[in-house]
């Protein structure tokens, strides 16, 4: 198992030091962050410019979910730019 993230100490900027997870698909720039309202986790993809911003309920949310929820994830390979209509959203997974 890897070692934990760095949590940003509230002295800074507000960014944790965070890491980089790379395969030969993708790359994802992720760090512990504090805010107002708790620690957040920012996933950031370098190469197509989206962000987002998780919170511990959110990231809880995503170890409900079933495999076939990642699948749908994953239909467009090419990420939500190169999907047409409302197919580039995943069906709704409700808990296991």
């Amino acid at each position: 198992m890897s070692q934990p993230l760095p949590i940003d100490d509230g002295e800074g900027d507000g960014e944790g030091e965070g890491t980089i997870l790379a395969n030969e698909f993708a790359e994802v720039h992720v760090a512990v962050v504090r805010t107002a309202h708790g620690a957040r986790l920012p996933i950031r993809d370098p190469k197509g410019g989206h962000e987002v911003l998780l919170c511990p309920l959110e990231l809880e949310a995503l170890t409900w979910q079933p495999p076939a929820f990642f699948s749908a994830l994953l239909a467009t390979a090419l990420g939500p730019e190169a999907a047409s209509g409302d197919d580039a959203a995943p069906p709704p997974a409700g808990p296991r």
